[in-house]
């Protein structure tokens, strides 16, 4: 069984094990404190029932967005 849930610290090493065995573009960790310390409510998680981080999705807000409604983002990483 998988669980969702937001990321929190902690998570990031289990993230980047995700990134270096899935995807080809790789990132440094200050990746992913980047994106905990700017959206923190857009990070998410998969865990397996060991608790061990097998996926996740890194979101955010576009911030060039000058105030406009309606506010938008995107994924910015997903494994």
């Amino acid at each position: 069984m998988i669980t969702i849930r937001q990321a929190r610290a902690g998570d990031e090493i289990g993230m980047q094990e995700c990134n270096l065995t899935n995807l080809p573009e790789n990132y440094q960790m200050k990746y992913y404190l980047y994106h905990f310390a700017t959206w923190p409510a857009l990070s998410f998680v998969a865990e397996n029932q060991e608790g061990r981080v097998v996926g996740y999705v890194l979101a955010k807000m576009n911030d060039d967005n000058d105030a406009k409604l309606p506010l938008d983002g995107h994924i910015t990483s997903l494994s």
